[in-house]
């Protein structure tokens, strides 16, 4: 990331990642339903539905969607219900990145596809593959959880697509995917 460079945090109000980036001299947007609680000179938090953005076309170099997509469209902090609320959030953010913009996103990841009713869905290949049609994918990571204390996973451990297709899909065992993604098969380094 290139100082100066136009961020948008997508679900981003409870974390300090917009924060850090905007103190490092990023130009950073945070668009939720809730208002964004931290204050600097290179912050802007946009309230509301990112899905009826009126956001200009190719105009952010980054987005940021850290655990946010796979909320998307059930109704969880106050959001609206939409259906494959996923892809059409995917829709608008390649339309408001720029041409060599990159996409850093994560989400859940099992071996089937699964919803959480009234709260998140799980990807399992097939459901990527679709969330990232007509973008290249420039890294991708995946982490299984590998430490349990009271009933919940503290700690996850790098593993490789195989392994991750293997998680159990119950609530309490999950893995992580993380992506960076491009509209451009090649990255311009600036």
């Amino acid at each position: 990331m290139s100082k100066g460079a136009k961020v948008l945090d997508i679900g981003g109000c409870e974390s300090l990642l917009p924060l850090f980036l905007a103190e490092q001299g990023f130009k950073v947007t945070v668009y939720d339903f809730r208002k964004y609680p931290e204050h600097h000179a290179n912050l802007t938090n946009i309230k509301g539905d990112f899905l009826e953005n009126k956001l200009p076309k190719d105009s952010f170099d980054y987005v940021v969607l850290i655990s946010t997509i796979e909320h998307m469209g059930f109704g969880s902090y106050g959001a609206p219900i939409y259906k494959n609320a996923d892809f059409r959030a995917m829709s608008e953010i390649k339309r408001i990145l720029k041409p060599n913009g990159k996409i850093i996103i994560t989400f859940p990841f099992v071996g089937k596809h699964k919803i959480i009713a009234g709260f998140e869905r799980w990807y399992d290949l097939n459901r990527t593959k679709k969330l990232f049609a007509n973008l290249h994918i420039l890294a991708e990571e995946y982490y299984v959880p590998n430490h349990k204390l009271f009933g919940r996973w503290l700690n996850f451990a790098p593993s490789s697509l195989k392994e991750i297709q293997q998680v159990e899909n119950n609530f309490k065992h999950q893995g992580c995917a993380c992506f960076v993604a491009s509209p451009n098969s090649r990255s311009h380094f600036q």
